[in-house]
């Protein structure tokens, strides 16, 4: 069974090396009570970095690729529109104006833009998109750190 998709398992990595730092590594140079505060901040930095590379790797960098694509593809369109050499494809009737050549190519291109924004491949970890791992890592960290200060509280 798979359980990342593509680079997702940096979800993973963020989260154990905040643990492996702020946990592990803190605990020879804190006191036993300041451990909870320092995984707190562990994990409230990996959610921010888990969060903003899943941004990057899921929603920005394949909207840039999207948007670099339909500008070439458009100019591609234009150009065999005003040529009149723009067909819908093999065994389909020509266009019998460059306006009903203009109308078919944007319905291809629109067509097109949809099965490119399905196509894009997510990074996943469990199957929960990397950058909403953010938001599970900074759950934890609150949650830490309310055991935390009631620990503290009760001592």
């Amino acid at each position: 069974m798979v359980i990342w998709r593509a680079w997702g398992i940096l979800a993973f990595f963020y989260g154990g090396l905040a643990m492996m730092l702020f946990a592990g590594l803190a605990s020879t140079f804190l006191p036993e009570s300041m451990l909870p505060f320092s995984i707190s901040l562990g994990l409230a930095i990996a959610a921010l970095a888990t969060w903003f590379t899943g941004q990057a790797m899921n929603v920005s960098r394949p909207q840039r690729k999207i948007d670099a694509w339909r500008e070439a593809r458009e100019q591609q369109l234009e150009a065999l529109v005003s040529s009149g050499r723009f067909l819908l494809g093999p065994g389909q009737p020509a266009p019998a104006s460059a306006s009903e050549a203009h109308a078919q190519s944007q319905q291809l291109l629109e067509q097109e833009l949809r099965q490119a924004r399905r196509a894009r491949n997510i990074h996943t970890f469990f199957f929960i998109p990397m950058q909403f791992w953010g938001f599970i890592f900074a759950a934890v960290a609150v949650l830490v750190l309310v055991l935390g200060i009631v620990g503290i509280a009760r001592g």
